[in-house]
């Protein structure tokens, strides 16, 4: 097994010990991948797990400690900086919940282990309302079908979501809005105490999760690339205490429903094979040909696809012309895998120009 999945099994206490010790070079160039994967925080607990004759030497140990400490303080300012924005626009009369994230981070044992990303909240009122109140602050925003950057931070990024996500067919696409308009009740009502007495916010549940975070990471799968962290999130859902075998049928029954049953097969032997995750735990049986592939692309793009040298990345000045075709050619790569949303990705990409446009959201 490949050094960052035996230290991730150590790291998630389904081993004590790495197979053999590994030299300085070793552990140096595991570091560079936990940093492209951002798993640093996380490995780093596998690493102190270690027996003294397996951890790094003591630079290589300090280079691991300095770099996990950085997750941890970075965790802090978000979590502070989360319980403010969303204080500030409940006194202003919107209700937000937190996506991904912080709120995912909870259902890890140290929520502060986990590389933090942007702030994501779905907020109350629809999109009409929302793109009003930013544009109030930030009249020159530009709004995409789910969700527009609210950027009242400066070195955060935060995005204000009208829907949690979307898909590119118009019928699984309309099966999840109708599924997330019956969530949100219970979900806006949701709250949890973030660490360390940062204050406490609304976080999707558990439940909402176990179809939210699938739906997530086959997005990014599909639109740029997927890192481990996205699958070590759902790992770590899939296992909170608080899902029940009813709720893991659940969602299986609405992952269904929105045509992910293929992808959702691959996660699981992904899961199972390399995190760990138990039998009982999972939502489908695994499907090995399509974890392997699944895997493959993990490994190979990295989180938000920044290392995948496969396809062009997007360029300072790209127009949209530049942007949809380096879209669509990524898009044909899943075509025998996921069909229906690969052909239906131009028609939705050329459908949302449109309506940019006819809304003056260009």
């Amino acid at each position: 097994m490949q050094p960052l999945f035996q230290l991730l099994r150590v790291a998630l206490g389904h081993a004590d010990r790495l197979e053999e010790a590994w030299p300085t070079t070793q552990w140096e160039q595991l570091l560079s991948q936990a940093k492209q994967q951002t798993l640093v925080g996380v490995l780093m607990e596998g690493v102190k797990r270690l027996p003294v004759s397996q951890q790094p030497e003591t630079e290589t140990m300090f280079a691991w400690l300095a770099a996990a400490e950085r997750t941890k303080q970075s965790n802090r300012r978000l979590n502070q900086a989360v319980v403010k924005l969303t204080e500030r626009l409940e006194q202003h009369g919107i209700k937000s919940i937190l996506l991904k994230g912080q709120g995912v981070g909870l259902s890890y044992p140290d929520p502060l282990t986990r590389t933090p990303g942007d702030i994501d909240l779905w907020m109350e009122g629809g999109r009409d309302k929302i793109v009003a109140y930013i544009h109030r602050f930030f009249p020159h925003e530009a709004v995409v079908y789910h969700h527009m950057d609210f950027p009242v931070f400066k070195k955060l990024s935060v995005e204000a979501h009208f829907t949690p996500s979307w898909m590119y067919s118009p019928l699984t696409n309309r099966r999840l809005q109708q599924w997330f308009a019956s969530q949100w009740a219970t979900e806006v009502n949701h709250r949890q105490a973030l660490p360390e007495g940062a204050g406490s916010v609304r976080v999707s549940t558990p439940q909402f999760n176990s179809v939210f975070i699938a739906v997530h990471i086959y997005r990014h799968l599909l639109d740029e690339g997927v890192g481990l962290r996205q699958v070590l999130d759902y790992y770590y859902v899939l296992t909170d205490p608080a899902l029940t075998p009813s709720d893991r049928h659940a969602a299986a029954a609405t992952l269904k429903c929105l045509g992910m049953t293929r992808f959702v097969r691959a996660l699981m032997w992904v899961l199972q094979t390399y995190f760990g995750l138990k039998e009982r735990d999972m939502l489908f049986t695994a499907s090995e040909k399509e974890g392997r592939f699944l895997l493959e692309e993990i490994i190979l793009a990295g989180n938000f696809g920044k290392y995948d040298t496969r396809f062009a990345h997007e360029e300072p000045g790209d127009g949209h012309w530049q942007r949809f075709v380096r879209k669509q050619r990524r898009s044909l790569h899943f075509l025998s895998h996921y069909p229906s949303e690969v052909l239906w990705h131009p028609v939705f990409r050329v459908w949302q120009f449109l309506w940019r446009w006819s809304k003056g959201y260009l």
